[in-house]
């Protein structure tokens, strides 16, 4: 080959060498290994992302999210794993090694579960304190403390343990068959979850929503713990101690059944009336009654209750509390604190004739009375309606409602004398626990108190009331405010369970009671107006902790609102506004997704710690390195790093196909290659060429609209030096010759997907890599840019790689330069961003070409600097499309 003909090889792309048929199984190989790699690389940022949305309160998520996530990003890294071993068998063996440890710290997260301390079926109510808790759970551990430290009157009973449940549980496999019905409606159908405006049901989302599905998955779950049959040992132990409580009675006893579950009354969350309570219960029916209450688990409300705090299922353990059953005259609900307003500490009592159940559950009509701390209490507030009702106990069992006495209707509930017992018992209760408390009480037909129940009062920070709105009038101006804040919404009457199986989105729900059970849909509602209820009932309670603004005893409600209505709910003022009403919008709080201190939070948090966190940043670090991985995050780069190079080893360590291979068509006067990797391509083409329109990669299209920015003039004008600089490098720098690198390094190679592209091209007689990744997740975008070469002595070709060094470090690039090469490299920044950055590559990729003949004068090269500059401004100011 003479002088010029090897002058016009390097200047002039030559015609493609022939295959050899031999290589195309060896490139397919290898092709689809990478191809498989990175799809698994984009599954694995797609599914950290969604964490991360979790972790920031962007999303509701239960365990089976958490679980899902897990499984789905840890299959995904083995798949990286094993196709990068594909790539390089045997370099990179400590990546299993790093895997298979990270996989077990995170199944030691996720399978976290409550063992109890102690063996007993039964504790009695004499021996428990609240040390007990982990054992009996925060009622019965609650009563025990009340009982046995402070000497205050409870109940006599006893505590069926968590050992007993966990007993029931695992007997017949019942636990397992619960967890497939459960995960496999999750799976399969949207059973719990809460979808906001404008968002597609996901699959992440299914452990909480539709409410027919979830309302049949409870009644499966129900009949399978209803049907089971209780093991001998812990049925013997139950009727013992029962027996046991009638003897000290001296005679048969009723019994109330009363949820205890772990986590239940804690100042985390209170499991206001989710789970059941069954009153006045006799011998006979005592255990179906105990496989009641556990079976109250899995209600609707129950089950969306936990997804909505973050409470994993299995760190609920069913305790139940077993109580002689107390005959009220009157019962309620003390507040040593008002739960709406932090200001306000006085005590706020609930009262009606008969149970204490009307009041918690939203039927009975209330008295009302606030009361000050002072030394006597005083009696500062009180509303005394007509009650023509009550909850008692039935003959038989459970309960029934009567008329009240008509002397009795429109009199006060509690007396003087009766109210300061009942607030000197309340606040030496406060002390002990040192903070506000949800106290639940009875008076005996005698006149004796009995306190039936205390857990934690939660207290909201207390904003004031706003202004009525002067330009608007309100449909309802009644009732009480029963959780602050306001919301807007389509109203939707529910009378009866189906009711709720047509809850649209941004539902206003209207009621006539404020029953718990609506709670299983109260994380879809944008607020709720009862006609009946209190403060302190149950529903109240959930309604705080959800976040949800909330208005009872609203009059008339369901007469006056009509389905599908858009209202605004002022629950700060107890108003309901027609339409949608943003003055007030605007001041409304945001409803929290879940507690930070929530177990399912924190197991995220910490299984996330395993995934997440991004060690290894530096490639060029000799701490980049498979043994180094400390999370999955890590291997994830690793691999994606690892796999570039061994894939883009043209023909230095493995031969390739062309024929995979498809040319650009192109104005621009250099040829072009394009290998598709995985997404690169808006439609696949059997034709040898394809069109710029065809190109779906981002980052390939940034850096050709930097290409076509501006036209190549030519290269610059060479003075004798610099075309014998040419001459020489022709004639005796053997490394330029094409051939003896590889058939890739004759061409110009783009290999894309949708948000990866690497191109490895020569222009003349220097070489350039630029590889980048350009999607949604800032942190994992970056740019990686090379330069080396020329065909100018070694003087200039140093000062060329400096040239354009210092051009990238006006543009936020990281640079180093080494004799005549440059690296340079951005990383976590946002797509747009990464997108500029290329735009100004491409434009310096055809720009600097031949630039090293002119390096010696430097009047030249800043000229070239100032309109290289200047063009790069114009392109930076124009938009990404």
């Amino acid at each position: 080959m003479n002088l010029i003909d090897r002058i016009r090889k390097i200047f002039f792309a030559s015609p493609p060498p022939e295959d050899d048929p031999g290589q195309d199984e060896e490139f397919r190989i290898r092709y689809q290994a990478f191809r498989r790699l990175l799809s698994a690389n984009n599954s694995c940022l797609d599914m950290m992302t969604e964490m991360e949305e979790a972790a920031r309160g962007q999303r509701r998520f239960g365990m089976h999210f958490i679980r899902s996530r897990v499984t789905g990003i840890t299959t995904k890294v083995f798949v990286m794993v094993e196709n990068l071993l594909s790539l390089a068998p045997g370099k990179y063996m400590a990546l299993r090694e790093a895997l298979h440890k990270i996989q077990g710290l995170l199944q030691q997260e996720v399978d976290r579960a409550h063992v109890p301390h102690r063996p007993e079926f039964i504790l009695e109510l004499s021996e428990l304190t609240s040390q007990d808790v982990d054992d009996v759970g925060g009622k019965m551990s609650h009563l025990g403390e009340l009982r046995n430290a402070l000497h205050m009157p409870v109940p006599d009973g006893f505590a069926i343990t968590a050992h007993a449940y966990e007993t029931f549980m695992r007997s017949g496999d019942l636990r397992e068959q619960i967890n497939c019905l459960v995960l496999g409606k999750s799976m399969g159908g949207h059973v719990l979850g809460s979808v906001t405006e404008g968002q597609e049901r996901t699959e992440e989302e299914q452990e909480a929503g539709h409410p027919l599905a979830l309302l049949e998955l409870c009644a499966k779950v129900r009949s399978l713990i209803l049907e089971s049959p209780m093991p001998p040992e812990v049925e013997a132990a139950i009727l013992d101690a029962y027996d046991c409580l009638a003897a000290r009675e001296g005679r048969p006893v009723h019994v109330a059944l009363r949820s205890s579950a772990l986590g239940e009354d804690s100042a985390q969350a209170s499991f206001a009336g989710q789970h059941r309570s069954l009153l006045n219960v006799d011998r006979d029916g005592l255990l179906l009654a105990y496989k009641e209450v556990i079976a109250s688990k899995y209600s609707a409300h129950a089950m969306t209750y936990r997804y909505v705090r973050g409470i994993r299922d299995e760190d609920v353990l069913m305790c139940v509390g077993c109580l002689s059953m107390v005959t009220s005259r009157m019962g309620g609900v003390v507040y040593t604190h008002n739960p709406l307003d932090s200001y306000d500490d006085r005590v706020h009592i609930t009262s009606a004739w008969g149970v204490a159940k009307g009041v918690v559950d939203g039927t009975a009509t209330c008295d009302q009375f606030v009361v000050s701390k002072a030394d006597p209490p005083r009696i500062e507030e009180s509303t005394v309606p007509r009650k023509e009702s009550c909850l008692v106990c039935s003959e038989n069992e459970g309960v029934c409602r009567l008329s009240v006495d008509p002397e009795l209707c429109e009199q006060p509930t509690l007396d003087e004398a009766q109210i300061q017992e009942l607030v000197a018992a309340s606040l030496r209760i406060e002390q002990h626990y040192g903070g506000p408390q949800d106290i639940e009480w009875a008076f005996t037909p005698d006149l004796q108190l009995m306190l039936l129940q205390t857990r934690p009062l939660d207290v909201q920070g207390g904003q004031g009331p706003r202004k009525l709105l002067e330009d608007c009038t309100p449909l309802l101006h009644c009732g009480n405010t029963a959780s602050p804040g306001a919301a807007s919404g389509v109203v939707h009457i529910v009378r009866k369970d189906v009711d709720m199986l047509l809850l649209p989105e941004n539902a206003v729900l209207v009621c006539v009671e404020a029953s718990p059970k609506w709670a299983a849909v109260l994380a879809r509602c944008q607020g709720i107006i009862a006609e009946q209820g209190s403060v302190a009932g149950h529903l109240a309670n959930v309604a705080r902790e959800f976040g949800v603004p909330a208005l009872f005893g609203a009059t008339d409600a369901t007469k006056i609102l009509a389905p599908g209505q858009v209202v605004t709910l002022d629950a700060d003022n107890a108003a309901v506004y027609p339409g949608q009403q943003d003055a007030l919008l605007d001041q409304a709080p945001r409803k929290p997704v879940m507690a930070e201190d929530s177990p399912v939070f924190q197991t995220l948090l910490r299984v996330s710690a395993h995934i997440a966190p991004l060690n290894l940043t530096n490639p060029d670090s000799v701490e980049f390195a498979a043994a180094n991985c400390q999370t999955l995050h890590d291997i994830t780069r690793f691999c994606h790093e690892k796999s570039v190079a061994e894939m883009f080893s043209f023909g230095r360590d493995h031969n390739f196909s062309l024929r995979s291979s498809k040319q650009l068509k192109s104005i621009v006067p250099m040829q072009w290659w394009v290998i598709n990797l995985e997404d690169g391509f808006h439609k696949e083409t059997h034709e040898d060429m394809v069109s710029l329109a065809n190109i779906a990669s981002i980052p390939m299209l940034a850096l050709w609209r930097g290409i076509e920015a501006f036209p190549w003039e030519g290269p610059p004008s060479l003075d004798g030096k610099g075309f014998l600089a040419v001459l020489f490098q022709a004639t005796a720098n053997r490394n330029l010759e094409p051939t003896l690198a590889s058939n890739f390094a004759e061409r110009n190679y783009f290999m894309i997907s949708k948000h990866f592209r690497n191109l490895q091209s020569r222009f003349g007689f220097h070489f350039t890599s630029v590889e980048a990744l350009a999607g949604s997740r800032a942190r994992e975008n970056y740019i990686r840019f090379r330069f080396k070469g020329g065909a100018a002595d070694a003087y200039r070709r140093e000062r060329r790689a400096s040239f354009v060094g210092e051009i990238l470090e006006e543009y936020d690039f990281h640079v180093k330069v080494r004799e005549d090469a440059m690296f340079a490299r951005i990383d976590g920044c946002d797509q747009s961003f990464v997108e500029k950055r290329l735009e100004l590559l491409g434009h310096i990729l055809m720009h600097t070409r031949q630039l090293d003949m002119i390096m010696s004068r430097e009047d030249v090269v800043q000229f070239y600097k100032e309109r290289i500059m200047a063009q790069l401004n114009t392109i930076m100011k124009n938009p990404v499309p």
